[in-house]
C-alpha cells in the first residue's frame, strides 16, 4: 500500500542505522567506480562494484524491517530500497545484462 516517494518528500535523517548509512556510502560510490573502471578499462570492475552493493542490500534487509514501521521510516526505506534498485539497474546496463523484474 505504499509508493515510493520523491526524496525532497521524505525525512532522510531516519536513516540513522549504521546499516543504512553503510549501503547510502557503497551507492554514492557509483560515479567514481565507473570513472576508474572507465581509467582502468577494466569492466570487471563493475561488476565487482555491483556485487558489493547487492551485499550491503542484503545485510540491510536483514537487520532493518520496512513494513510494520513508521510512516515516515517505511518511506525513508523504500526511497533507499528503490535507490539500490536504480543502482543495480544502471551497473547491468553498462556490462550489456538484463535484469528480469522478478525471479
Amino acid at each position: 500500500g505504499y509508493e515510493v516517494k520523491r526524496a525532497e518528500d521524505t525525512d532522510l535523517k531516519l536513516l540513522d542505522k549504521e546499516v543504512e548509512r553503510e549501503l547510502i556510502k557503497k551507492l554514492s560510490q557509483l560515479p567514481e567506480e565507473i570513472k576508474l573502471a572507465a581509467r582502468d578499462y577494466d569492466p570487471s570492475r563493475i561488476n565487482r562494484y555491483v556485487i558489493d552493493v547487492a551485499a550491503h542490500f542484503h545485510r540491510f534487509y536483514n537487520e532493518c524491517r520496512i513494513k510494520g514501521e513508521s510512516d515516515g521510516l517505511v518511506y525513508a526505506r523504500l526511497l533507499l530500497a528503490s535507490c539500490t534498485a536504480q543502482v543495480i539497474r544502471n551497473c547491468l546496463g553498462i556490462i550489456g545484462v538484463t535484469a528480469p523484474e522478478k525471479m
